[in-house]
């Protein structure tokens, strides 16, 4: 389930462009329909329309480009995660096969040789208090 949601499919791709075109269609005849009202206009109402409606066109691209970077992030760090996931399997794997002790493994034999130790050191200790 995880691979489904990383990878983007032909479907979502289409219906992305298919959405793009509908939305680029409706801003041409917007703009088919503003250049019309705007040669009525006098000169400087057409600029000060245009330089308004170029600043709203560049907020609204800036946001959806900020939306659609979050989104990529987002599927990316998914993507990793999942990544991650899988190479820790592989590796567990490949260490079981080797027959390589694993890290706790090693911190319970760690644990075990302290205690030797200190009990030996305890032991000779005490031989030479009796001694």
């Amino acid at each position: 389930m995880a691979e489904s949601r990383a990878r983007i499919s032909l479907k979502d791709v289409r219906a992305s462009v298919k959405r793009m075109q509908t939305e680029g269609e409706k801003l041409v005849t917007r703009l088919r329909r503003d250049a019309r009202v705007f040669a009525t206009r006098s000169r400087r109402e057409t600029v000060s329309s245009l330089l308004s409606d170029a600043r709203k066109l560049q907020a609204d691209l800036r946001k959806r480009a900020q939306k659609t970077i979050g989104e990529l992030e987002a599927r990316g760090e998914r993507i990793v995660a999942t990544l991650e996931e899988r190479v820790a399997g592989v590796v567990e794997a490949l260490v079981k096969t080797l027959n390589v002790a694993t890290q706790k493994e090693l911190a319970d034999l760690r644990k075990r040789v302290d205690d030797l130790e200190r009990r030996l050191n305890a032991r000779s200790k005490e031989k030479e208090a009796a001694a």
